[in-house]
């Protein structure tokens, strides 16, 4: 039975997550024995409910952890990775797998592990930009950069790092390696989209959504890189146009009070719904014309997948991996990655209704590049899971 450790750093609702709960369950059924391991206990690790309960499921922190204890124990993981993963009781020896399923700070702490390990690249990696406006400020970002670079090398630790479109492998080897290959095992496997689950929670009732307008939608997250202001300016801007449309947004913190505020200073209320965090977006994506990506970065994006999955067109910013899931614009409207990318890509749809069924009509051979049971075949033989 092979012992494998995966650690992420979250179960909240998000499209790495959700592929990395299947994932989890099927190779619980494939005889391996899987321990996942998490940061701290959180409310919003909402997706630790679809988890198999053969999987064992560990923490980094105790949820009553103090902010200061976490500090210290960020920089002890950095700096003495052993000694904080003796601390933390992982024992090196206990896996004969180790994966890191997104690239984080915490990926030091695998680094010296002895067991196979491996890293997945869900994320764009870029060169940060710092303001510093005070002697505090040059003092964190100096310990950041430090860190940051300390964490970036220990990536070449990593027996074989998976990247999840070609983006994400460019970006990989332009920030940390100069565009030149490292000696480690570098792969590119796309993610894919579960079409059976996909359908099924797609079928669940909810309340019709009026179709007496042009519905877009966009499933996001609170981060600064997913942009959700290009899409409410370009909002702004084609409702003074005197165009018809609703804009749905969903996802973890979109319903915020400045996210309100914003909306409602905008005059954008009846123009523009926050849903927050909804645990089934799949009906809403089904009664809308349009998905929606309007982020800066993306490695990837599953959402798009799953809605061209369900039939929706799809616009995309030229933001990374969006390019592959749409073929540079053979299957979905692929825009400037900008705001006024953003406004036209919207502007052209309604102005032209044809546009939707253009990029509705060969969605099955798109996703077709995308199977879920080849996905899975391969990450079988990427660990070594017969």
């Amino acid at each position: 039975m092979k012992r494998i450790l995966f650690f992420n750093d979250g179960m909240e609702m998000g499209g790495t997550e959700k592929l990395l709960v299947g994932l989890l369950n099927y190779l619980a059924t494939r005889g391996c024995r899987i321990t996942l391991l998490l940061p701290i206990p959180s409310d919003k690790n909402v997706l630790l409910n679809e988890l198999s309960e053969s999987i064992t499921v560990a923490y980094l922190y105790k949820g009553n952890t103090s902010h200061l204890k976490r500090k210290i124990g960020e920089n002890m993981m950095v700096f003495f990775p052993r000694v904080f993963a003796s601390i933390k009781g992982l024992k090196l020896g206990s896996y004969d797998l180790v994966i890191c399923f997104k690239e984080t700070f915490f990926a030091r702490i695998f680094s010296k592990m002895k067991s196979h390990k491996i890293l997945w690249i869900h994320n764009l990696l870029y060169k940060r930009k710092y303001e510093v406006n005070s002697f505090r400020e040059r003092v964190s970002v100096w310990l950041n950069k430090k860190q940051l670079k300390i964490v970036q090398n220990s990536y070449n630790n990593f027996d074989t790092v998976v990247c999840v479109s070609d983006a994400a492998k460019n970006a990989y080897l332009d920030v940390l390696h100069d565009g030149r290959m490292p000696k480690q095992e570098i792969r590119i496997l796309y993610n894919a989209v579960d079409l059976s689950e996909l359908n099924r929670k797609a079928k669940e009732p909810i309340a019709d959504l009026p179709q007496g307008q042009t519905n877009f939608i966009l499933i996001t997250r609170t981060s600064p890189e997913k942009r959700t202001d290009r899409l409410i300016n370009a909002a702004s801007r084609l409702k003074d146009e005197g165009y018809n449309f609703h804009i749905y947004i969903i996802g973890e913190g979109m319903d915020s009070g400045v996210m309100m505020k914003t909306v409602s200073d905008l005059a954008l209320s009846d123009t523009v719904t926050l849903m927050g965090r909804t645990g089934n977006p799949y009906p809403y994506i089904l009664q809308c014309k349009w998905s929606l990506c309007v982020s800066e970065r993306e490695s990837f994006s599953l959402t798009l997948l799953e809605s061209m999955a369900l039939n929706t067109p799809v616009i995309t910013t030229d933001c990374g991996g969006p390019r592959d899931i749409v073929d540079g614009g053979k299957y979905g409207l692929l825009v400037e990655n900008s705001g006024d990318g953003v406004y036209e890509g919207l502007k052209a749809v309604l102005n032209d209704s044809s546009l939707s069924v253009k990029y509705s009509k060969d969605l099955d051979k798109a996703i077709s590049r995308f199977d879920y049971q080849g996905w899975l075949k391969s990450v079988e033989n990427l660990l070594g899971v017969h």
